[in-house]
């Protein structure tokens, strides 16, 4: 389970004794409460004691042991979403930034994010890998005036970190060169991956959108409808590759663009399997408005409905997309592109949804970092208090309803410990590149004597 201070529990919002007016000022709650979203009538509220249905979330929330797994793994997500600061700070970029001057930076992103998304394909690496780097990119080199040549090194160099980070697949670096036309030499990627891999501190683990999906979606499978099926990920997969190849993607938390996808992916599901229940639950610290949610999908849905049903042209910045999407789909008659299109089409005409895309981007992402700058970040500490009612606990062998958690560090031992995972890093990178450096030396000398025969 590791640290008692990285856990959080699902929390009642209507009950806690930790309310924000008791509180000082100097510590501020993060609560990790259960949202239900209502398909039928397109609400979006916090589940408490005096919620109409709260004995059906109670008896569909304990229904198997699982959930204990679920909420814990989404919380130590939500909590380091909490404590990373590298959405609030491009969101602020982006808003600074006029959008029309770096039109021609941002249309190179986009390219660059399609072709990343293609090396995914080509290698059948694991569907997070590129949203990682993405993610990366975004909080270290979008928009901070990299030449185009540097910038897709860059990210060349981020995307073979993750990789290696997610996968167990070995790419080579000459392969990589390959990808690129031969325009960066093997030299110069390895090069650019230890540098980055320095100037990440070794720590570049992040929340991604598709952990959250799957999370979100096991939580709401029943018995009679499994929602975390292959073709389900792969819908929401392309939604969500289709958000990383805007450039305002990284502006919004990970939990909440996963919940707008959420949304589009079991609309979608709903006019094709009845099954699908209309109550689905959700798990954030932030308590963010169904405008919001709604708003972000229908910026996603808007982009789908434009896209063409079968890109032929690797131009396209959605043609890896689109055939990573097909790769899983192209069987299922329900589920083909055209059919989504059509979806997105029909969606985007909700009042609600229309109205929201008539503000602007812009509006969303000033909404969101609002959000984040009231919930997350203050000058002094922050305190995490968890509150949970009887019914709710997905643990019910637990004895303790609430308990706070100061998040600092209790014992000079832990900050110790903490210090030596780096080092330890590093000694294996060092061994790495040793064993690496023999194996290109014996390479050379092969080559050598092999030249030496052939002129004797």
């Amino acid at each position: 389970m590791g640290d008692d201070r990285n856990q959080l529990v699902p929390s009642s919002t209507g009950d806690s004794p930790y309310s924000s007016h008791s509180l000082s000022s100097i510590q501020r709650p993060l609560q990790s409460t259960i949202f239900c979203y209502n398909f039928l009538y397109d609400t979006l509220e916090p589940i408490s004691s005096t919620s109409t249905d709260y004995n059906i979330h109670a008896l569909r929330i304990q229904r198997v042991g699982l959930h204990q797994y679920l909420f814990e793994h989404t919380n130590t997500l939500l909590l380091l979403e909490a404590r990373q600061s590298h959405t609030l700070n491009f969101s602020i970029l982006w808003l600074r930034t006029v959008l029309q001057r770096s039109a021609v930076s941002l249309i190179w992103r986009q390219s660059i994010v399609n072709w990343l998304i293609g090396i995914q394909r080509k290698n059948h690496m694991k569907e997070e890998v590129a949203q990682h780097c993405v993610r990366l990119l975004d909080a270290r080199d979008t928009l901070r005036g990299h030449y185009d040549r540097d910038y897709q090194l860059r990210a060349m160099g981020y995307f073979i970190l993750v990789a290696k980070f997610h996968n167990r697949i070995q790419v080579k670096l000459e392969e990589y060169s390959r990808y690129s036309a031969n325009a960066f030499d093997p030299r110069d990627i390895g090069h650019i991956v230890r540098h980055l891999f320095a100037e990440l501190n070794f720590e570049f683990q992040l929340p991604l959108p598709q952990e959250f999906v799957e999370l979100f979606l096991e939580l709401n499978s029943t018995e009679m409808c499994k929602l975390n099926e292959p073709k389900i990920r792969a819908l929401s997969n392309l939604f969500i590759h289709v958000a990383c190849i805007q450039s305002w993607s990284s502006c919004f938390n990970p939990s909440l663009l996963a919940a707008s996808v959420l949304v589009l992916s079991i609309k979608f599901l709903r006019q094709i399997l009845p099954d699908v229940p209309h109550l689905n639950y959700i798990l954030w610290t932030c308590n963010y408005p169904v405008e919001l949610v709604l708003g972000l999908a229908g910026y996603i849905a808007m982009i789908v409905a434009d896209m063409p049903g079968e890109p032929t042209d690797r131009a396209n910045h959605y043609f890896y997309a689109t055939k990573l999407y097909n790769d899983e789909c192209h069987h299922e008659a329900y589920f083909s592109i055209n059919y989504v299109k059509k979806f997105c089409r029909e969606f985007v005409k909700g009042s609600m949804v229309n109205r929201q895309i008539a503000l602007g981007m812009r509006s969303l992402v000033s909404q969101q970092r609002q959000i984040i700058e009231q919930a997350y970040f203050t000058s002094q500490p922050f305190i995490t208090v968890t509150h949970i009612t009887p019914q709710l606990n997905p643990n019910p062998n637990s004895n303790s309803l609430s308990r706070t958690i100061n998040d600092t560090p209790k014992k000079q031992h832990s900050d110790q410990e903490e210090q030596k995972k780096p080092m330890r890093l590093t000694v294996r990178a060092v061994l790495a590149a040793k064993r690496f450096g023999k194996q290109v030396m014996e390479r050379r000398r092969i080559r050598q004597r092999q030249v030496m025969m052939s002129i004797g």
